[in-house]
């Protein structure tokens, strides 16, 4: 595990948008990048993970007051008896965690947590509000064609590559929980100086090490106000989600890195600061992320890539399997995809731009992490810290193999490491190991994705959406047909559907 030497770091842009928010500083500051690979052993309860034991030391350390956020607790009894004892001695805990409208929290150990500590609140009352209110929405008919055997909401994409349009709907294949939005933060402030972060969940799966994932450690009273203050719209005042008011971006130089500090949904992180940070991109994106389903985002993926930046990203399994993911339209036109077939998942939300900055953060690469859950991004400007994330990208990168940038693994199989025998229901059907029909030696495929389409645009200044319609009921009376390659050389600027 390296905890890399900061260097300098260059100054934000905000690409036009308008000037950026005053630049604070904290010279005695420091942040620790903390990159875990998964450890290919199964989930663990132990705190041996620097993941797990870097979280431990600072609640061990605390002397007045834990502040957290945190969406679940399972299998980490080293982190629940630690902070017991913190309050035993007289430091004053006090947190928030994830529940839906039914008030449960997706992981086991959480009630237990809550009830031992007594000081944690939910959002538990403002999801119900929302689920119920979206119940009474009527939603219009989508612009495109609904993707065979999908019932969920449906997007309709259309990317312009020049001559040419790529053109996908997508769905999911059962209907969503319309209204539903988590509590998704994964923080930890000590002694109103020392934050804890990241994509990492206290979880046997998480800091127990079988996920690869980030903790962000960051020393400094000026970070740490900013969360606090988050943490006290939702602890304190009970707003969450789309109730929370934005006190902008904050932005501090922590020692030699600069630092900024946007929270999910007010700050709108994807379309105020990685958009803007893509497109600013010239020679490399690298990206490690759990969910990317985010359309803008894939277009200027697209559009970067089209500019002559090379891009790679890997992705989880199961998120691979999902009917909005954009892996599929990523690798239409020649972005490198690699699907982890590890058994634990990437779990990380995370890149490196231009050997200079760095995304961090609790935020999975969907329109829900923008601007519906409650999440928070880091992102920190420092060619050392870059260099420390390279690094253990190049070596992720390296240990997939290549039959995985063409093909998915079924998350849950003998393709995917110890999924078969690692006790988790690694692609959610309610199944797990030998039970599930994946890990058995005849496995059924996986079920399709929703189809993609690159079509000439016959004489169309624009690509539109509506254009599906007539490319799948051509296709149709055909009998079906296959997605097009793509062009070997694009060079016109993207534009995207609804």
């Amino acid at each position: 595990m390296l905890v890399a030497a900061l260097g300098c770091a260059p100054p934000g842009s905000r690409d036009g948008e308008g000037s950026d928010p005053p630049l604070l500083h904290d010279p005695e500051g420091s942040i620790q990048l903390l990159l875990h690979a998964p450890t290919g052993v199964g989930p663990q309860p132990a705190c041996v993970a620097e993941l797990c034991t870097s979280l431990a030391g600072l609640v061990d350390g605390a002397d007045k007051t834990i502040d957290f956020a945190l969406y679940g607790v399972r299998g980490q009894p080293r982190i629940v008896e630690a902070m017991k004892q913190a309050q035993g001695r007289g430091v004053l805990v006090r947190g928030v965690v994830d529940r839906d409208a039914d008030g449960l929290n997706y992981y086991a150990d959480t009630e237990a947590f809550v009830q031992a500590l007594g000081h944690v609140h939910d959002d538990g009352k403002v999801d119900e509000r929302r689920v119920k209110q979206a119940q009474r929405t009527v939603y219009p008919e989508p612009r495109c064609a609904r993707p065979e055997g999908h019932l969920g909401p449906v997007q309709c994409l259309a990317y312009d590559l020049g001559d040419r349009c790529l053109l996908a709907a997508h769905s999911s294949r059962d209907p969503l929980d319309e209204g539903a939005a988590i509590m998704h933060d994964k923080f930890v402030v000590v002694d109103s100086r020392v934050v804890w972060t990241g994509s990492t969940n206290v979880s046997d799966t998480c800091s127990g090490g079988y996920n690869a994932n980030l903790v962000t450690v960051i020393d400094s009273r000026k970070i740490a106000a900013g969360y606090l203050a988050e943490l006290d719209q939702m602890y304190e005042e009970g707003r969450y989600h789309e109730d929370k008011r934005s006190a902008g971006m904050l932005r501090v130089t922590v020692g030699d890195a600069e630092v900024e500090l946007l929270f999910s949904p007010q700050d709108t992180p994807i379309r105020d600061r990685l958009r803007p940070l893509v497109k600013q991109a010239r020679e490399r994106i690298d990206i490690a992320v759990f969910y990317f389903t985010h359309k803008l985002l894939t277009a200027d993926l697209i559009d970067a890539h089209m500019r002559g930046v090379e891009i790679r990203v890997i992705l989880d399994a199961t998120a691979a399997a999902n009917g909005f993911t954009k892996h599929e339209l990523l690798r239409a036109v020649g972005i490198p995809v690699k699907v982890e077939n590890w058994g634990g998942k990437m779990h990380m939300k995370s890149a490196v731009i231009d050997g200079h900055t760095v995304i961090t953060g609790s935020m999975n690469w969907t329109t829900a992490g923008d601007d519906t859950n409650d999440e928070n991004v880091v992102i920190v400007h420092s060619e050392a810290l870059a260099s420390q994330y390279t690094e253990f990208y190049e070596q992720l990168w390296a240990g997939i193999d290549d039959r995985w940038l063409r093909e998915n693994p079924d998350p849950e199989s003998q393709d995917s490491g110890t999924s078969c025998t690692d006790g988790i229901d690694n692609d959610y059907d309610g199944t797990a190991d030998a039970e599930d029909t994946g890990c058995s030696d005849s496995p059924p495929p996986l079920p399709a994705l929703p189809p993609w389409h690159i079509v000439d645009k016959g004489g169309r200044m624009t690509c539109e959406p509506e254009m599906l319609r007539a490319v799948v009921a051509k296709a149709s009376s055909e009998g079906g047909s296959k997605p097009v390659p793509p062009p070997s050389k694009v060079t016109a600027s993207v534009r995207y559907g609804e």
